[in-house]
């Protein structure tokens, strides 16, 4: 017969500070996401650069917004225009880091 007795429980703290950890995580890799973009976007007139925001918008969920709607044309290109990638290559480039960070966070 094997018999527990739980002296003190420190999983909530536990987990309260993992919680902690993901969301400055997500935090920054949206912040990364944002300053890799802008700094890729061509520019013309700045607009498009500066329409590129990172925001909160829940715990741990972070939105990064290209605010003008020319912007997928640029990324994407069309018949045209070819295509000047900045979104797609700067998550590319956060995503390591990011992928990372997690898995220490919620690696034993």
């Amino acid at each position: 017969t094997v018999r527990w007795r739980v002296v003190e429980n420190k999983f909530p703290k536990i987990i309260a500070g993992m919680e902690a950890k993901a969301e400055a995580i997500v935090a920054k890799a949206a912040m990364d996401v944002e300053a890799h973009a802008k700094s890729r976007a061509p520019v013309d007139t700045g607009t498009l650069k500066n329409s590129i925001q990172a925001s909160k918008i829940g715990e741990a969920h972070w939105r990064v917004v290209v605010g003008v709607d020319y912007g997928m044309y640029v990324e994407w290109g069309t018949v045209h225009m070819a295509a000047q990638p900045f979104f797609q290559p700067a998550i590319q480039t956060v995503t390591p880091a990011f992928l990372s960070a997690i898995r220490k966070v919620t690696s034993p």
